[in-house]
């Protein structure tokens, strides 16, 4: 019943990550558990399927990571502080997929709305870019699949957005790059995909295997 983490013993044998999930108690008097749920005291147990996650993280470049979306924002969820003394920094782990260990161990967003109203494009300056560097884009994009929307969005949004104000070189930002010296998003993007895929999960970032739609809010709507 206390607030709290919840640290995993063991590193993950593939991602050399370690699992810390948080447990509180709302305003409501609700407990919930990140992994297991929402706590039942009827019944004893926690009903799992009564938690819904959604992944709200804003689109943006980052200088180590490359990008910043859907997958990185989950180090919200680990504690950064207990992995460090753990012996495994989840920062660390990003590279390697231990982010998406996180989301395998304990659950996988129901929807990722990724915000790219106003995006940081430019390239290695993320996440301190101020206000005044950031460009507009007016773009919101949502999808279950947590890989695919990053890659979409960068592709699509933050890439063309970093073009337009002058910084032709992207390869950081690229979710297909080879190079790993410049592959940023790319060196971290493919092993998370790579271990929910070994989870389980049906991700992907390969557009041919995506449903993309697209709506224009600001179109005038036919009756």
């Amino acid at each position: 019943m206390t607030d709290g983490h919840v640290l995993f013993d063991t590193k993950s044998p593939t991602t050399g990550a370690f699992v810390a999930y948080p447990k509180f108690q709302t305003r409501f008097r609700t407990y919930v558990s990140f992994k297991h749920g929402i706590w039942d005291p009827a019944t004893g147990t926690y009903a799992k399927d009564r938690l819904k996650v959604i992944n709200v993280p804003v689109l943006k470049s980052h200088g180590l990571c490359g990008v910043t979306a859907s997958v990185k924002a989950y180090m919200g969820v680990i504690s950064d502080r207990l992995t460090t003394v753990a012996g495994a920094r989840a920062h660390s782990t990003i590279a390697t997929g231990g982010l998406a260990t996180e989301m395998v161990e304990t659950r996988l967003p129901t929807l990722n709305l990724l915000d790219a109203i106003w995006v940081n494009a430019i390239r290695l300056r993320g996440p301190s870019t101020s206000y005044q560097e950031a460009t507009r884009t007016n773009v919101l994009a949502a999808s279950t699949d947590p890989v695919a929307l990053d890659a979409w969005a960068a592709r699509h949004i933050l890439i063309p957005a970093g073009k337009s104000i002058g910084y032709p070189k992207t390869v950081s930002m690229d979710p297909d790059a080879q190079d790993p010296s410049e592959a940023l998003f790319a060196n971290y993007l493919r092993p998370s995909m790579e271990e929910l895929v070994r989870g389980g999960f049906t991700v992907t970032s390969d557009e041919a295997r995506m449903n993309v739609y697209v709506s224009d809010l600001g179109a005038t709507s036919q009756p």
